[in-house]
């Protein structure tokens, strides 16, 4: 009797909606999510500026994925804002700077320069 061949992929299949907010995730699918490398992400870990995973085991640790999601928005939120205050500080600089060009001008014209 010839039994079929079966092929078993470990293919990953997406989470259902209802379940996305309670499923857990391996450090592959936190890496892809961060868009860091893994030693990057249990550097974090450890510093405890990234979540702390589940232990199931010695060698099986998975992340809550509404943890590595809320991360992940706090993460975007304070990029925003660095931004933001990054362009200020530009404004500045060049404000300062102007004015900077501007007084040098004038002294040179005072004492007989340009």
């Amino acid at each position: 009797m010839k039994l079929d061949r079966i092929e078993i992929t470990n293919a990953a299949r997406p989470t259902p909606d209802v379940l996305a907010d309670v499923a857990f995730l391996d450090i592959s699918d936190v890496c892809a999510a961060a868009r860091m490398s893994a030693s990057w992400i249990h550097e974090e870990v450890r510093a405890g500026r990234f979540p702390q995973p589940m232990r199931f085991g010695p060698r099986c640790s998975r992340w809550r994925s509404a943890e590595v999601r809320a991360w992940l928005v706090e993460r975007a939120a304070a990029a925003q804002a660095d931004t933001a205050t990054a362009l200020a500080m530009s404004a500045r600089a060049k404000k300062a700077s102007e004015a900077a060009q501007a007084k040098r001008r004038g002294s040179q014209h005072a004492r007989g320069g340009l």
